[in-house]
């Protein structure tokens, strides 16, 4: 921001009013000139310096708020910069009266009169230490929340690969169940048949005994009719009855042959 002054009383009128409005502004402004003889601080800038009288700086070097090395490789190529441009504003780290050290974000603007003769340079200054902390902690608190996704990501990583593991056994182990129902499903199929098998084996023995109940009351019938007749013809027929006593004795035989694989058989 370029000034441009008229006469000499102009200027010194500009900066009367300039001091006033300047010790009104909580913002730190410093008036120089080109040899870094300091002609004007505010309150503000004294006390961000550690100062408790602004007007013990007048006529000071500006070099009072900086190292030699700030000097060096920041505020004199920033002042040329000024010089060059007529305004630069950016960071610029300065130090306290007890040597502490804390960064800034100035403006600087060069003041010139009508024939654009740069007189002075006016700096407005801000104390950026609580700035520069917040940012720094909300840095660390974005790496302290990266951190803490990578290892929540890791965690459900894990745990997600851990669920697919127990979804797989799980898997498995539902096919093994199916095979295994079906497996008795068949056994079960296999076992019906073989009831209905010996159920069948069963009525066959059983009207396979009838049979034989039956033919043998009929051998007992024969054998009655027939020990009748030889109860008749006894007297007559002693060689039949003999006969006839031996044929009884191997039908007996017979019978109980038979009654006995009528046992074994039930």
């Amino acid at each position: 921001m370029d000034y441009i002054i008229t006469t000499h009383k102009q200027i010194e009128q500009t900066v009367r009013y300039l001091t006033v409005i300047a010790e009104q502004t909580k913002e730190a402004i410093i008036v120089a000139d080109f040899s870094g003889a300091i002609q004007f601080v505010n309150t503000a800038w004294a006390t961000m310096h550690g100062y408790e009288n602004s007007q013990e700086l007048i006529g000071k070097q500006i070099n009072v708020f900086h190292t030699k090395e700030q000097m060096k490789t920041d505020v004199i190529p920033f002042i040329e910069e000024v010089k060059h441009r007529g305004r630069l504003a950016g960071p610029l780290e300065h130090v306290r009266r007890n040597g502490t050290p804390f960064p800034t974000e100035i403006l600087m603007v060069l003041l010139r009169d009508q024939m654009g003769k740069a007189l002075w340079l006016i700096g407005f200054a801000t104390d950026i230490t609580e700035q520069e902390r917040t940012e720094e902690e909300l840095r660390r608190y974005r790496c302290h929340m990266e951190e803490l996704t990578k290892q929540r990501t890791k965690e459900l990583e894990a745990a997600n690969s851990k669920l697919q593991s127990q979804v797989t056994k799980h898997d498995q182990a539902g096919r093994k169940l199916m095979q295994q129902k079906a497996d008795l499903s068949e056994a079960n199929k296999l076992l019906r048949k073989q009831i209905v098998e010996q159920e069948r084996a069963k009525g066959e023995l059983e009207e396979h005994r009838d049979k034989l109940e039956q033919g043998l009351k009929q051998q007992t019938d024969e054998l009655t009719a027939v020990e009748a007749q030889v109860q008749y013809g006894i007297n007559k027929r002693i060689k039949q009855e003999e006969f006839t006593k031996q044929r009884t004795e191997e039908l007996e035989a017979a019978n109980s042959k038979l009654q006995s694989q009528v046992t074994k058989h039930d």
